[in-house]
């Protein structure tokens, strides 16, 4: 591919990696961007090639000449090996194998199988890893994902989440236009990594044990005991439903594992009288 021959400092490729961003369909969004000495060379974002990652994308229009010693933009964290045997490199590869010397991040991947991963494979690589600064990866984490927090939601859904020593806060909104939320935290035990504690407001956490499907509770508040936190196995549900508010949120923990927390969550209504 002929260079797009056009220079531009490090500010303007990470804006125009952000444009590439911009230019998704769906998410999570991502954009690159491959430059040599301050000339860009190609663009990429996801959803372009199907299937295909945006640095995959950006990588695979230029020839080995071009990429050697290159630099690329990339808004989020590339992908790192998710599992061993995988059919195709992980991005993290592709991008060491191509020569390319200079990688720069705009934020890091939340999700617990890459988180940091990626970024120290390369470094591990003797790749040179610089970051976009941090008002641009304010941009990103507000773009990336469907809703604008790595760490909230609205409304229903599934979502993987670190697992961090020192526990991940999750917020979930009620719906667009209803701006209620629950917030909780998910904290990891000590090995053997078969258990978790959920942990919100004082007096907000009831267990519903025995039932591992939500239709299966018609009225979270039938459960008693509340407490602040519920020690929960894989297939065990939490009900949160903090004193005063008629926001319930019902939350299963489908998979635990060493890196990340995998949930699954639904809204309620609920009648205080």
């Amino acid at each position: 591919m002929t260079a797009i021959s056009e220079t531009l400092n490090d500010s303007e490729l990470a804006n125009r990696a952000m444009e590439e961003l911009s230019k998704c369909l769906t998410y999570p969004k991502i954009g690159a961007v491959v430059s040599k000495n301050g000339v860009l060379l190609s663009t990429g974002f996801r959803g372009e090639v199907s299937g295909k990652h945006a640095e995959r994308v950006a990588i695979e229009k230029l020839n080995s000449e071009q990429l050697r010693g290159a630099t690329i933009h990339t808004t989020l964290e590339p992908c790192a090996e998710i599992y061993e045997g995988q059919r195709e490199k992980s991005c993290c590869e592709l991008i060491v194998d191509s020569g390319i010397s200079t990688v720069c991040i705009g934020a890091l991947d939340p999700n617990g199988r890459i988180y940091s991963k990626g970024m120290n494979f390369l470094r591990d690589n003797r790749l040179t890893v610089e970051l976009f600064s941090p008002s641009i990866r304010q941009k990103i984490e507000s773009s990336t994902f469907k809703y604008d927090d790595f760490s909230g939601a609205i409304g229903n859904g599934k979502r993987r989440v670190r697992s961090v020593k020192n526990g991940k806060k999750f917020t979930v909104q009620f719906a667009e236009g209803d701006e209620r939320k629950t917030s909780f935290r998910l904290s990891p035990l000590s090995m053997p990594l078969d258990h978790i504690d959920l942990v919100a407001a004082n007096d907000s956490v009831r267990l519903a044990p025995g039932v591992n499907d939500f239709s299966k509770i018609p009225d979270p508040m039938l459960y008693q005991d509340p407490s602040h936190f519920a020690r929960l196995p894989e297939g065990e549900i939490a009900i949160i439903a903090e004193p005063q508010s008629t926001m319930v949120l019902l939350v299963k923990v489908l998979e635990i594992t060493p890196t990340d927390i995998y949930i699954q969550w639904e809204v309620r209504n609920v009648r205080r009288s």
